[in-house]
């Protein structure tokens, strides 16, 4: 037995409206009239296992209970709220149910089985109301007996006068009292033709006038006549599985019944030893890639070798001290240059002169006129180009 509650998301609470029928882990067989006006798939939630409920709670369920999705809601194509005729739907759950002790597929007629025989006791389950007046649901699931009874009677002018079909079932008492109410919707209508034979979906819980009244049964979704329809949904082999065939329960067996005999569990086929690898393990690795930039150049560093200089400050106003002068660079100055040569000139000049005059007898002229021109360039000349020149480098301009 399944409970279909519509789930409301700004308080996150469950609230029973419908009975279901689980066939598989996937599908569950419940009546289209309880989508009429939830018709979304994320409107509901569906409660296994279940025999007490609390109608509006937010608290997850505890196992054994499951809750489960609705992935997809399918009704029937002929469906019509206004006369209930074809009054089924299937839903698809999500995630798919695990089945258990209190968690069950139910079963369907066969094709060949017709529809359910009159004045056969049945029952109904659900957590419907208790009685017409109540307008709640019960906390605990009730299950009840009903009668089968012929069509032809609930179709009289006192019952309900032509406006059942032939896809549904009639079930309950003439005189009332017990039936199903609000909130048994979708629920099952179970039949068994013997005590040995499993329950029998038959029926859907679908509609009546009132609850318990005198010639009022309730009317139910015949599910015989459609077998066609749940299979072309389900698939065929799905239900096949679940048409009144059920393996014999594990507790029992028969006489014939022998134990199979122990074997040895059977040994693994024995594996070739592995091969050593033929390539070192690193013959696998990739390459390392090449950068996609090229790198950044390196941050320029001044050498520490070179000397810092401290910037030459100029004599103070008034001094006639003249500022050091710079340290002679490995280059000879023009001044120091040009001196030299003169030196050198008058060096060769004078050499000259003597070794004329040893020759000559001491000359008087050459003997007066050399000194006086040696006396001339070193006294005079010289020291005057020399400072000339090595004070054009600091200022441009000769001393005065």
């Amino acid at each position: 037995m399944v409970s279909l509650q519509v789930f409301t998301y700004h308080n996150s609470r469950r609230y029973h409206a419908c009975g279901g029928t689980l066939l598989n882990a996937q599908w569950v067989l419940t009546a289209a009239h309880c989508f009429r006006l939830k018709k979304k798939a994320y409107d509901w939630r569906l409660i296994f296992g279940a025999r007490e409920l609390e109608y509006g709670s937010s608290e997850p369920v505890k196992p054994p209970l499951q809750e489960r999705f609705v992935e997809k809601i399918i009704l029937h194509e002929r469906y019509s709220p206004i006369s209930e005729a074809n009054d089924i739907a299937l839903l698809k759950v999500t995630p798919p149910v695990v089945c258990g002790r209190l968690i069950g597929p139910g079963c369907l007629p066969q094709f060949k089985a017709g529809p359910p025989r009159v004045a056969q006791t049945c029952w109904v389950a659900g957590w419907g109301f208790l009685k017409e007046t109540d307008h709640k649901m019960s906390p605990v699931l009730q299950e009840a007996p009903v009668s089968i009874l012929d069509l032809s009677l609930c179709n009289s002018t006192q019952w309900y006068r032509g406006r059942i079909s032939s896809s549904n079932v009639c079930a309950g008492y003439p005189e009332g009292n017990i039936d199903t109410c609000q909130g048994d919707s979708g629920g099952p209508l179970m039949c068994r033709s013997s005590p040995e034979d499993p329950y029998v979906v038959v029926g859907l819980t679908s509609w009546g006038v009132g609850c318990a009244r005198a010639k009022r049964p309730g009317i139910y979704t015949s599910t015989w006549p459609y077998l066609s329809w749940i299979a072309a949904n389900i698939g065929s082999k799905a239900l096949q599985l679940v048409q009144s065939v059920f393996p014999a329960p594990h507790n029992t067996a028969t006489a014939s019944d022998k134990p199979a005999p122990a074997r040895p569990p059977a040994r693994p086929p024995a594996r070739p030893p592995a091969r050593p690898p033929t390539r070192p393990p690193w013959s696998f690795l990739h390459p390392q890639l090449p950068p996609l930039r090229p790198p950044a150049p390196p941050f320029f560093q001044r050498p520490a070798s070179l000397p810092l200089r401290p910037p030459a400050l100029p004599p103070p106003p008034g001094s006639n001290l003249l500022p050091p002068p710079r340290p002679s660079s490995t280059k000879p100055s023009e001044a120091s240059s040009f001196a030299k040569r003169l030196q050198q000139l008058i060096d060769i000049l004078g050499g000259n002169a003597m070794n004329s005059s040893e020759r000559t007898g001491d000359d008087e002229t050459g003997a007066t006129d050399i000194p006086e021109v040696t006396q001339m360039s070193t006294a005079t000349d010289i020291p005057e180009v020399t400072q000339m020149k090595t004070s054009l480098p600091r200022g441009g301009e000769k001393d005065e």
